[in-house]
């Protein structure tokens, strides 16, 4: 098939990724690209992905990320705003002029004019996958008028979890979990007695760095801290202050690429994953059980989805800082073995590309109802 994916704008897709959807749009550029497909990915400028076709998108520099820490939230618009609603706006337009070029536009960018500007292809299906929960109160409304005035709209998100959250606003059409090239990720059978724990995410108050640093110094741990400064202030103001004070047993790494993270993660006692937000998946987790190292997870968004309590980690209700502390030492009895195995199992990369290459096919045929589509 001939596929036009679209990027989020906010980031460059090249590694070290800005996030899980970064890196999934990738993955699955590859991925689609390997087994025949023709894909070309809409991307910003600077975008790298070995072995795809990239048309760049010129993007000025106030297009940044959003801040989603919030549950449900309003953000002002800004010049940033309006930039990025007129770059989706020229850019399906471009492909609303070339759509005989495709047989498909699976858009993955979370911004407003992404889905607005959507609607203007007609002629090929337009199939859009939610990376994140419902936490936009203007995308939720965008996508309830969408659902009401029967646009043929279709949706697609990353876990159960995700989609239930949207559930007041638009039913979910597909539920296809991120998957992961197993063959490039070390897997480490043992590790040492006193290995460290660690923590792999971007520095947002959402994803727990504050809840990581507490239980591991409560379970008398060394902690590492891998992942981005997405949020400058937070990182000044919370962080930083913290890892001067504990540098002795908490280090922050910076911002890695996959391979060695991935390396990283091989060589951890335990993954600590305390998220202070409904998690829409989790690739961190999923990379750290990939390599054979458990994770111990706050209860919230999909963990229960990706994580076998007390096989491959350990799953704590939300806050429960002492609780997951008292559990670390209960990391070493979890074999590493079962871990992969489960990764393995559930979330590969060609169960995702075949679930992929299956909505492609029934949307490109026309073939099958909106209830009828769900997975």
């Amino acid at each position: 098939m001939r596929i036009a994916l679209v990027a989020p704008l906010v980031s460059t897709i090249a590694q070290p990724y800005l996030g899980g959807a970064q890196a999934l749009v990738a993955t699955l550029a590859q991925g689609l690209n390997q087994l025949g497909h023709d894909v070309t990915l809409f991307a910003r400028a600077g975008s790298y992905v070995p072995g795809v076709r990239i048309e760049e998108i010129a993007v000025p520099e106030q297009v940044q990320p959003a801040n989603f820490s919030a549950p449900v939230q309003e953000r002002p618009t800004d010049a940033g705003f309006f930039a990025q609603a007129n770059l989706f706006l020229t850019l399906f337009l471009r492909l609303r002029q070339r759509q005989h070029e495709f047989d498909l536009i699976h858009a993955h960018a979370f911004d407003w004019p992404s889905f607005a500007s959507s609607t203007l292809i007609t002629d090929i299906p337009v199939l859009h996958t939610l990376h994140l929960p419902a936490v936009s109160s203007e995308i939720n409304d965008l996508l309830h008028v969408l659902h009401q005035q029967g646009h043929p709209l279709t949706l697609a998100t990353v876990s159960h979890a995700c989609a239930r959250t949207y559930e007041a606003a638009t039913p979910i059409d597909y539920v296809i979990y991120n998957g992961l090239d197993l063959r490039a990720i070390p897997f480490n059978a043992q590790v040492a007695h006193d290995a460290p724990l660690l923590f792999a995410g971007r520095l947002t108050p959402e994803k727990g760095v504050e809840d990581a640093i507490e239980i591991a110094l409560l379970a008398h741990r060394r902690l590492l801290i891998a992942g981005n400064i997405y949020d400058q202030q937070y990182y000044a103001t919370r962080i930083e202050p913290l890892l001067q004070r504990e540098k002795e047993r908490v280090s922050y790494l910076g911002h890695l690429t996959h391979a060695d993270l991935w390396q990283l993660m091989s060589k951890a006692a335990g993954l600590l994953f305390p998220i202070a937000w409904d998690e829409p998946f989790g690739l961190v987790p999923v990379e750290a059980m990939a390599t054979g190292t458990p994770v111990i997870a706050f209860r919230r968004g999909a963990m229960e989805e990706i994580i076998v309590h007390g096989e491959t980690g350990f799953l704590v209700e939300p806050g429960e800082c002492a609780h997951a502390a008292a559990l670390v030492g209960d990391l070493a009895n979890l074999p590493r073995a079962h871990c992969r195995a489960h990764v393995e199992q559930h979330f590969s990369l060609a169960a995702m590309l075949s679930a992929h290459e299956r909505v492609y096919h029934h949307k490109n045929g026309h073939s099958l109802s909106r209830t009828d589509q769900r997975s």
